[in-house]
Formats: C-alpha cells, structure tokens, sequence
C-alpha cells in the first residue's frame, strides 16, 4: 500500500466530510419534497387553481434546490470514491442508500398525483360540456349588446 501523506489525508477527509454534509443536505430536500407531494394530493382533489399553481410552484424551486445539489454531487462522488481507499466513511453508504430509497418514493407519489390531477381535469372537462350543451346558459338575444331602446314613450 502506498503512503499518502498527512496534507493529502486531510484533503481526502475534508472531500469525504462535504461529500456526505451535501448528501445530508440533498437527503433534507427530498424529505420536504415529499412532504409538498403529500400536501399536494388533497389539493388537486379541491380542485381551486390558485392552490394548485403554488403547489406547483414550490414543487419547481424544490426540484431546482435538488437538482442544483446533484450538480455539485456528480463531480464530488469520484473524489469520493478515490477518498474512501483510505479513509472510512461508512455511514455515506447508508445516506446514498436512504437517497435512492427517497429517490423513488418520489417518483412513485409524482405519479400518483399526476393520475390523480388527470382525473380532476376530466372531471372539470365533462362539467365544462354539460354547461355549454346546457341551453339555459347561452346568452339570450336580448343580451347580447345590440342597439336596444333605453327609454319608453308613454303617450304615443
């Protein structure tokens, strides 16, 4: 085995330490886009728009912190891995592990919610039909802003 010195030691912990503290970091943000994910399902179920769309938008701005920390992962993890030779970092294994775990559960209640948003849209869509075949909600002539008179003659 080849000896490393003290500094090259350090490095290799210090990449180890930031490896596994953004790992924590990204493990964090998964936790809390589930939590949006599971909020998320009774509101598409009410069905106000307003809500929906704030969902939505905290939904992109968590993908984005996540995908923002997976950059910095990606160049991370080969250091890592030629940190870990020397150095022991058993509990970033766990942390991977758990991350991949979130990984998917993620994915799973995405698409239970977009089944579940589809759903609400063809709701609204036949709601939408029956109200245009319904003849009573189309305008009347008398509404419809022609010229009409405004004043009646009542002597002549």
């Amino acid at each position: 085995m080849v000896a490393i010195t003290q500094e090259e030691l350090q490095k290799r912990v210090a990449v180890i330490k930031r490896f596994r503290e953004l790992l924590c970091e990204q493990r964090e943000r998964f936790r809390s886009y589930l939590n949006i994910l599971d909020k998320q399902k009774p509101v598409i179920e009410k069905g106000s728009a307003e809500d929906i769309l704030s969902h939505i938008e905290i939904e992109e701005k968590m993908l984005s912190d996540i995908f923002s920390i997976q950059k910095v992962l990606t160049p991370l993890e080969p250091l890592y891995r030629t940190s870990i030779k020397t150095v022991e970092a058993p509990d970033v294994a766990k942390i991977q592990s758990a991350l991949e775990n979130l990984k998917t559960e993620a994915s799973l209640k995405v698409k239970q919610n977009r089944d579940t948003l589809e759903i609400r849209m063809n709701e609204l869509k036949e709601q939408m039909e029956v109200l245009r075949s319904n003849p009573y909600t189309r305008r009347s002539l008398h509404s419809m802003g022609g010229e009409s008179a405004s004043f009646v003659d009542m002597e002549g």
